[in-house]
């Protein structure tokens, strides 16, 4: 269970990625370790055959004091091979003693790659590639690392510089100065041993730390889930402990304390619900039960007959409206209710609607008008738009005063239709207006006006969402309530 937990993956990715960074770091440096030995061993070849170059000139600016013979013919390789081979000879005596040459050996070759003269403790070197040596010749100066041998027959390698000498614009010489490379390489290995031991106890070290860190970060998502397992549909008021940060805990808690919030509202409305139906439908049912038993029990006349039957069939369809509601709302959260997409006269169904209403606004004496704009057409479900239309005014006249006013407005914009209806009714309070559109929500003052189980509204909603349009409402306490629906004229696919 732990190795499939976020705590685990957590910590195999924090491991993870530490590991790569150490890696990356250990190789930067032992490449950059690696580059400045190159540089430095390098450096020195090149200034140590500066120092040769600078020893022949030397002796062949005194020989022309002394002579005053012809420069081209010192150049000669018969005379420069003995002149270079005495130069060289004492530049070794006087330098044998410096302890930067200690490990430096140099050989003097001509054009043809033969040794004119070399220090006497050279040990045997391979010659360099014929590129790097044509290069050589053609002036040009090069760095070759090369596979040789030490004195005592060790096998080793060896840098080596390789300089040209030009004289009267022709290459007269070339002086190579080689080093071995050997301390280098032990440096390096060391660096590797070093990096090899300290790599994995690095991530171990830094491992520990990532473990606790982790834990203490996901001690609030332990508690969080000690509180959950404590809820329960009789204990939704249980609220979990709000972390004092302004991070994804704390937006993680406030979720889950919105979510409690929702289901504890969803529960009660349910419970307000079964005892509001319960009280609704008990006492037209035992009206009706009495007066068919009172009809059944005696004999009664026909107007008397005729008038149980009225009020029968009155209370009959109010029953039918309410489960054929129920019906709809829960065939519309299970998505099983399809829509018969057709070409819809919107403004003569909201005209008919209105007709409809405006006979039960009438009987409250509640003043109805109606702005359409002619012709405006929607793709749609000309009986779900019908319904919820119907109770969209339905709710109006039902929350509307004697003598007050409802408005009904339809019009059109480029890309959809736009339906208003405002009255002047109760109102409702700011905090309810988000919930009012859930189901069987009703707002605790028209409770006892037995206005309806909080359903309409919820029909309202999931018809208008089912075309993608969007329903919206404004409303103040006593100053009457705004619903604004909006329908797109193309329905979408």
């Amino acid at each position: 269970m732990f190795f499939r937990s976020v705590r685990f993956r957590a910590i195999l990715l924090y491991t993870l990625i530490l590991t790569i960074t150490l890696l990356i770091y250990s190789f930067i440096l032992y490449e950059g370790f690696r580059t400045a030995l190159y540089d430095d061993l390098d450096d020195l070849l090149s200034s140590k055959a500066e120092g040769v170059c600078d020893s022949i000139n030397a002796y062949w600016h005194a020989e022309r004091l002394l002579d005053r013979q012809d420069v081209s013919s010192r150049t000669s390789s018969n005379t420069a091979g003995g002149d270079l081979a005495s130069v060289a000879r004492v530049w070794v005596e006087e330098k044998r003693k410096d302890q930067d040459l200690m490990s430096i050996f140099v050989r003097i070759l001509d054009v043809n790659a033969e040794t004119i003269v070399a220090s006497k403790s050279i040990p045997r070197i391979d010659q360099i590639s014929k590129e790097d040596f044509s290069d050589a010749v053609e002036g040009e100066e090069d760095f070759s690392t090369v596979k040789g041998a030490s004195l005592d027959g060790k096998k080793m390698k060896y840098r080596i510089y390789s300089k040209p000498v030009v004289k009267d614009g022709k290459v007269a010489y070339i002086v190579q100065v080689a080093g071995p490379v050997g301390l280098m390489s032990i440096a390096l290995h060391n660096l590797i041993f070093v990096l090899f031991i300290l790599l994995p106890l690095t991530v171990i070290l830094a491992a520990l730390p990532g473990v606790l860190l982790v834990r203490i970060s996901l001690k609030p998502v332990d508690i969080m889930i000690n509180t959950l397992r404590q809820i329960t549909a009789e204990n939704l008021k249980l609220k979990i402990h709000i972390p004092d940060t302004k991070d994804e805990i704390k937006r993680l808690a406030d979720t889950f304390n919105d979510m409690i919030e929702r289901l504890d509202r969803s529960f009660s409305s349910q419970q307000r619900f079964i005892q509001d139906i319960y009280h609704e439908l008990k006492t037209p049912m035992d009206i009706l039960r009495a007066q068919i038993d009172g009809a059944l029990k005696k004999k009664i006349s026909r107007e008397e007959c005729d008038t149980v039957f009225k009020r029968t069939s009155k209370e009959i369809a109010s029953f039918s409206k309410i489960i054929e509601n129920l019906a709809t709302l829960s065939k519309f959260e299970d998505q099983q209710q399809s829509l018969d997409i057709r070409k819809v006269n919107l403004t003569g169904l909201v005209e008919d609607v209105f007709e409809e209403v405006k006979a039960l606004a009438e009987e409250k004496d509640i003043s109805v008008s109606l702005y359409s704009s002619a012709g405006v057409v929607i793709d749609g479900d000309e009986d779900q738009l019908f319904r919820m239309m119907t109770n969209l005014l339905d709710n109006a006249v039902r929350f509307t005063h004697r003598g007050g006013k409802i408005t009904l407005t339809i019009n059109q914009t480029d890309t959809s239709a736009k339906i208003t209806v405002s009255d002047t009714g109760i109102g409702m309070p700011e905090e309810e207006l988000p919930y009012i559109f859930d189901r069987f929500y009703q707002i605790v003052k028209s409770k006892s006006s037995k206005n309806g189980f909080g359903i309409g509204l919820s029909i309202v909603k999931s018809v208008v969402e089912a075309h993608k349009g969007t329903v919206s409402v404004e409303s103040k306490r006593a100053q009457g309530s705004t619903f604004v629906v909006t329908l797109p004229l193309s329905y979408p696919a």
